[in-house]
């Protein structure tokens, strides 16, 4: 079992609108703690690509090592169409249905299913999902109290960074950015012919040396066979399409709005490879509220990509003092 039996599974179909046209049903599926005593305290954990909701088996042991479990609800959902939650692609082309915005709104969507509308809760996410964390932030901003990201920097700054400044090191480093945006079918085909072969390849090469080949197997099974399914592959694949089209559109609105910057108290976790490609501190300060971002880098150098699992123990370290800071009585 890779969670404590307190997390109880939970799936949530929604009937969503937007913008006045009605969207096809979303279903998410997520694992939800409640503490013996409610204290209407609620942590949202989002997963990343390659994985789903087991990425954080061993960080929700870290949670309860240091007392989280007895006072918070826990919320830890497959991103919509990760996993075993459903998402229906935009007819139109478009990928809003897999933009940032709609997946940030799909987890509101959530919340207010879990506990109703005016529940607020803090969001926690490593890549992927911590893209949707940082959209939560800006779009809800009188739900969220407080947003962690994780291994990432903004949308545009990762696109910016492909060219030959560096011989095409961050381009090699960061090619699936491309590969998955491509139009349908290719890469579809491409990856559904060795799906296994494919994710398993790529969490090992974002896997630092400290952890290779030490994962749970349940968990890598879980991430790996997820895509046997061919609707998951386009859900991944959906995700990456909005994030080279829609979510970059959405992005620069915030540029010229004067609203990229978010005003809850905004914790960035790196690994220690990370903060040497990313100038971390130059790009999210400017993106913070003033006195507000803490950075922290996690872990040592023999740490990859995937904190969450590799440091699990140094990033909850860092994550609950943060958490013990934020007043949930300040936004009501």
């Amino acid at each position: 079992m890779l969670f404590p039996e307190s997390f109880k599974e939970k799936s949530v179909l929604l009937n969503l609108s937007q913008e006045g046209i009605r969207r096809p049903s979303t279903k998410i599926f997520s694992l939800h703690h409640s503490p013996t005593v409610s204290n209407k305290k609620v942590l949202v954990l989002l997963h990343g690509y390659p994985q789903n909701h087991t990425l954080y088996y061993d960080f929700v042991r870290e949670l309860s090592v240091l007392g989280i479990l007895d006072e918070w609800d826990i919320v830890i959902p497959d991103l919509p169409g990760y996993g075993r939650s459903t998402k229906i692609p935009s007819a139109d082309g478009s990928h809003l249905a897999n933009s940032k915005r709609a997946v940030a709104a799909d987890i509101v969507s959530l919340i207010n299913a879990l506990f109703g509308t005016k529940q607020q809760f803090v969001v926690a996410g490593h890549d992927r999902g911590a893209r949707v964390a940082y959209r939560l932030a800006k779009d809800h901003r009188d739900r969220v109290l407080g947003t962690c990201i994780m291994e990432i920097v903004p949308t545009k700054k990762v696109f910016e960074r492909m060219n030959y400044s560096d011989k095409h090191r961050m381009t090699f480093g960061t090619y699936h950015w491309i590969f998955l945006a491509l139009p349908s079918p290719l890469p579809e085909t491409l990856i559904g012919a060795s799906s296994d072969f494919y994710y398993s390849h790529t969490i090992e090469s974002w896997t630092g040396p400290r952890s290779r080949g030490n994962f749970d197997p349940i968990a890598v099974a879980s991430w790996v066979e997820q895509y046997r399914n061919p609707a998951v592959i386009t859900g991944a694949l959906e995700d990456y399409r909005a994030g080279a089209s829609i979510d970059l559109e959405h992005d620069e609105e915030d540029e010229r709005d004067g609203t990229a910057a978010v005003d809850c108290p905004l914790l960035v976790l790196h690994s220690v490879g990370f903060g040497e490609k990313n100038d971390v501190k130059g790009i999210w300060e400017p993106l913070a509220a003033p006195g507000k971002i803490q950075i922290r880098s996690v872990g040592d150098d023999q740490v990859g990509h995937f904190i969450p699992v590799e440091a699990a123990q140094e990033t909850v370290a860092e994550l609950v003092p943060w958490l013990k800071t934020l007043d949930f009585g300040s936004k009501s």
